[in-house]
């Protein structure tokens, strides 16, 4: 495929969460078609492997280390994409956060705030430090929710109302950015086989197992969990001018998760 032709061509994408799991995939995939890439994350020896990954498939990219929490870490994330790349085409909100939270018997609060830190208030906080840029650009913005968003699931109860929050917010950007030429969208993943799950379980065996076993597969109607390509090509769809006249869904990816 000539660079010409590649859909992304030119077009500067920021990632969130992007040193392993989706984004790294995201980035990945984004770089393949042509996207200017800037990255970030926590880690930064993974983020320097993913945008070497992404400068091997032809992609321009950059990364900024640190916790997306932190205001200083999104304004320098900003900061570093318009200095680099002059502009912003495309965020995705991927970055997120599980942990368990236990029974309301015994709740914990701690959990719940920082479940809400990531997985929202961050949202929200960079999607206002882009909106201008990326309404210069008609571009348009996805965020990563989850199938937890739409289905009641014990002791991860902070998880599931903080995605259920991550979808309106998607309904409600939308609205106030559609006036603008900007489109909104965000995507409900099943489970996929990432790191996701080391707050289960730390030893990547153990994961694999989990991820492998009968119980995970039959979580979804079509029998087996997802792969991270397979979201990736989703979300390259909604990023795309193929999807040009969708905004404000929130559309689950999920393997028929929500129908079983």
């Amino acid at each position: 495929m000539s660079p010409s032709a590649k859909r992304f061509a030119g077009k500067v994408v920021i990632i969130t969460g992007s040193s392993t799991g989706f984004g790294a995939n995201f980035a990945k995939a984004f770089a393949a078609e042509g996207a200017h890439v800037s990255l970030t994350g926590r880690n930064a020896k993974n983020l320097e492997n993913v945008a070497d990954e992404c400068k091997n498939v032809g992609g321009k990219v950059i990364y900024t280390a640190g916790d997306i929490t932190s205001d200083v870490l999104r304004k320098k994330l900003v900061d570093n994409t318009l200095s680099q790349f002059g502009k912003i085409d495309i965020l995705i909100n991927n970055a997120g956060l599980n942990l368990q939270t236990g029974n309301i018997l015994e709740p914990n609060y701690e959990a719940f705030d920082t479940i809400h830190n990531v997985n929202v208030r961050s949202v929200y906080h960079l999607t206002g430090l882009c909106a201008t840029e990326i309404v210069k650009t008609k571009g348009n913005i996805i965020n990563i929710s989850s199938v937890a968003a739409k289905k009641a699931i014990t002791g991860v109860a902070a998880y599931c109302v903080s995605k259920a929050e991550v979808d309106m917010l998607t309904r409600c950007l939308a609205a106030e950015l559609a006036p603008h030429g900007v489109r909104v969208n965000g995507v409900n993943p099943g489970i996929f086989r990432t790191e996701f799950l080391r707050y289960v379980a730390a030893d990547e065996k153990k994961r694999t197992e989990i991820y492998d076993s009968s119980t995970m597969a039959n979580y979804h109607a079509l029998g087996r969990i997802g792969e991270p390509d397979e979201l990736a090509k989703f979300v390259l769809f909604l990023a795309s001018d193929a999807a040009s006249f969708m905004t404000g869904i929130n559309a689950p990816c999920d393997g028929g998760y929500l129908i079983k």
